[in-house]
């Protein structure tokens, strides 16, 4: 039966269990920042996270409600995963208290269209009999899961960790044998509808870039022959996947551009919530840790910097990272696991794994400077993928017909 028809007329809801403010991890930002960009096209969006209701009207929040909510710990999550054969997402994030306000507006008639951010969050809907019918039901998928929970089994030395995993792709697998068709999901890249098409190639799916945030201009230019080299880190420093691109860049990269650099190089680690194994990293390399920073702060790092980097072994949500990067008119330097998700790797900017020519890219920069041209260029990139934009080519495609958005990609 054909899904019903997205409403721009009727107001949306939002369910993101794991959304904290202020949203600072890549997943709560896609979700804060999709609901205030999409409310310029519906009356309103309201969104159910961690332990408030946000209303946001014409790109602007209006009203908020707080709600008592904790999350459970990894390690209860992770237990409660092995003793249920569950999935991490739901044991950590819907939680009993999550549950109760999600299933209140679950069972309001305004709502014509609901969002869930994750594809645990979607079980309220598939468990909760006697909702109102005629809805329009998405996900958010954010990365490849499968593939995040293949790399966690396959990296993670703590046996509860590859326990977790191991319950939590099969929990997926059980998800997709009875819903895959009931259900629109949104990945943020190619290779992530791909991850999900090679187990369950007819799922229903649209490619929504992820967006970024602009400033208001690109970094000044730099001068010819700078004297500092500052590369830059940005992410949230919680993170499994952000701590291993640390630890990769530490052992593979580190001695070489230490080596060739000396004391001019500076590495800068910015982000939030930095585990004690990053503030060990940062310490015993000598790198700026600045843990929490705001806008403010992060845009003025950013002028400092003469490369962002994108060390990862292996990434499914490097996007938002990258984009950052060109967002201010820093050009990364980023090994091919990046690949995949860099659809346009506008010079200075280097995909490739190998230090050598991270260094020769970082000489002829050194040498030559970054021009306002080259600033601009890496700019105009990430003007393209606005928040507003990305919501404004998902609204675009959503009403076609299902065999034809099934693998059509929004970008």
């Amino acid at each position: 039966m054909p899904s019903p028809k997205f409403d721009p007329a009727a107001p949306c809801l939002i369910l993101a269990p794991h959304l904290v403010y202020p949203p600072r991890t890549g997943a709560n930002l896609l979700i804060d920042r999709t609901a205030c960009a999409l409310s310029r096209f519906t009356p309103y969006v309201d969104v159910l996270a961690s332990d408030r209701l946000v209303r946001y009207q014409e790109g602007r929040e209006v009203a908020c409600r707080s709600f008592e909510n904790r999350m459970r710990s990894k390690r209860a999550a992770a237990l409660r995963v092995l003793a249920r054969r569950s999935h991490f997402y739901l044991e950590k994030f819907t939680t009993p208290a999550f549950r109760r306000e999600a299933l209140t507006l679950l069972r309001e008639s305004a709502y014509r269209t609901v969002f869930c951010s994750y594809i645990t969050t979607a079980r309220l809907l598939t468990e909760t009999p006697g909702l109102p019918a005629g809805r329009r039901h998405l996900i958010f998928t954010h990365n490849d899961e499968f593939k995040w929970f293949r790399d966690l089994r396959r990296t993670t030395a703590n046996p509860l960790g590859k326990l977790a995993a191991y319950f939590s792709e099969r929990w997926l697998h059980g998800f997709f044998r009875r819903h895959a068709r009931d259900f629109l999901f949104l990945h943020v890249t190619e290779e992530d509808r791909k991850g999900y098409a090679r187990h369950y190639p007819d799922h229903p799916s649209l490619i929504v870039p992820i967006g970024v945030e602009l400033p208001p201009a690109p970094a000044p230019p730099l001068a010819p022959d700078a004297k500092r080299l500052r590369l830059i880190f940005v992410g949230s420093l919680g993170v499994k996947m952000n701590r291993d691109a640390l630890t990769h860049f530490a052992r593979r990269y580190l001695p070489p551009l230490r080596a060739r650099f000396g004391d001019t190089l500076e590495v800068i680690v910015a982000g939030s919530a930095p585990s004690p194994a990053v503030r060990t990293l940062c310490r015993e390399h000598g790198w700026r840790l600045h843990p929490d920073v705001s806008s403010e702060e992060l845009r003025s790092l950013y002028k400092q910097a003469t490369f962002a980097l994108l060390p990862f072994p292996y990434a499914t949500g490097a996007k938002l990272k990258l984009l950052g990067a060109l967002a201010h008119g820093v050009p990364f330097l980023a090994t091919e696991a990046v690949r995949s998700q860099a659809e346009a790797c506008v010079y200075p900017s280097l995909i490739d794994s190998d230090p050598a020519a991270w260094i020769d890219r970082i000489e002829t920069i050194r040498h030559d400077g970054l021009s306002a041209a080259h600033r601009d260029a890496l700019f105009a990139v990430a003007r393209t993928h606005s928040w507003e934009a990305s919501v404004r080519r998902m609204i675009r495609v959503l009403n076609r017909p299902p065999t034809l958005t099934s693998r059509k990609s929004l970008s």
